[in-house]
C-alpha cells in the first residue's frame, strides 16, 4: 500500500486555513442582522431633535433584538451631551455590544390621535462579543474649565496619555451638529508619546464660539484615542463619530468626553 506524504509546507498551509475559517466562523457568529423601529414624541421638539431621538430608539431595540443584555445598551437622552456620556461609557466597557453599520429604510411623521409621532426603520448589523479593552490603554485631558466659558474665550487644554496614541478631538452642540478640533489643516496628527504632556492649541488658536442666540449654550467635547493613526473623513455629526468608533477594535481606541457652557 503506498501512502501519502503531505509535506512540511502543505501541513503549515492545511493549518492556515483551518485557522482562518474557525476564526471567520467565529466572526461572522459575533453578527446579526436586525431591523428596528424607534419612534419619539414631536410634542415640543423641532423635526430634526425628533428624529434624531427616534433614530437611537431604532438602535436601541436594534441591540435588544441582537441578544445585548439591557445594561449594555446605550440609553436615549434629551441632551447630545447626556447622549454622548452614554456612548463614551458604553465604548469603554470590557462587554461589548454594538451597531457596526446601520441604514434607515423608512422614516415618517405618524399620528397616533391627536399626539403626532416620528417613526424611524433601520436595518442594523450589532456585533456581539466579549472583549477585553486594554485597562492600560487611557489618557487623563486636564485644564477644561468647569466654569462657563466666555463667548470667544481661548479654549486649550493638556493630555497625557499611558501608552503611544494618537487622538481626534470633536466638538458638538445639543443638536449633535459639530465639527473637528484637531487635527486641523494648521495641526496634523502627531503621535503622543506615553506620559509625556502635550499643550494644545499646538500652533494656533482653539476659541469658544457661541452659536444660538439663548444665554447659554452647551457644548460635548469628545476625545478619541487611538493606537494607530486612524483618520476621520466623514460629515461630523453624532451619528458618524458613533459609527466610526465603533468600527475601531476595542483593545486599539479610548474615549474621553467633556461638557462645557458658553456664555455671552
Amino acid at each position: 500500500m503506498n501512502s501519502q506524504h503531505i509535506s512540511y509546507p502543505a501541513v503549515a498551509l492545511l493549518f492556515s486555513l483551518l485557522l482562518f475559517f474557525a476564526s471567520a466562523e467565529q466572526t461572522f457568529a459575533q453578527t446579526k442582522n436586525v431591523r428596528a423601529i424607534g419612534q419619539w414624541d414631536l410634542a415640543n421638539l423641532t423635526l430634526e431633535k425628533a428624529r434624531q431621538n427616534a433614530l437611537e430608539n431604532a438602535k436601541e431595540e436594534a441591540l435588544r433584538k441582537a441578544g445585548i443584555p439591557e445594561e449594555f445598551i446605550i440609553v436615549n437622552a434629551g441632551l447630545v451631551s447626556d447622549r454622548f456620556n452614554h456612548f463614551v461609557s458604553h465604548s469603554n466597557s470590557e462587554m461589548r455590544g454594538e451597531i457596526v453599520s446601520y441604514d434607515v429604510l423608512n422614516q415618517s411623521v405618524q399620528k397616533d390621535g391627536s399626539r403626532f409621532f416620528y417613526k424611524v426603520e433601520i436595518s442594523a448589523k450589532v456585533r456581539k462579543s466579549k472583549v477585553k479593552r486594554d485597562l492600560e490603554f487611557v489618557a487623563a485631558v486636564e485644564g477644561i474649565k468647569s466654569s462657563p466659558y466666555q463667548d470667544g474665550e481661548q479654549f486649550s487644554f493638556t493630555i497625557k496619555p499611558n501608552k503611544n496614541c494618537y487622538v481626534h478631538v470633536f466638538w458638538f452642540d445639543e443638536e449633535g451638529k459639530g465639527a473637528g478640533v484637531y487635527p486641523n489643516d494648521a495641526e496634523p496628527p502627531e503621535l503622543l508619546e506615553h506620559l509625556k504632556t502635550y499643550s494644545f492649541p499646538r500652533t494656533q488658536s482653539y476659541k469658544a464660539r457661541k452659536e444660538n442666540r439663548e444665554l447659554t449654550e452647551s457644548i460635548s467635547i469628545v476625545f478619541v484615542f487611538t493606537k494607530k493613526n486612524i483618520p476621520f473623513t466623514g460629515k461630523c455629526t453624532f451619528e458618524n463619530i458613533q459609527q466610526w468608533t465603533t468600527q475601531i477594535p476595542a483593545n486599539e481606541r479610548y474615549l474621553n468626553y467633556h461638557a462645557i457652557i458658553i456664555t455671552n
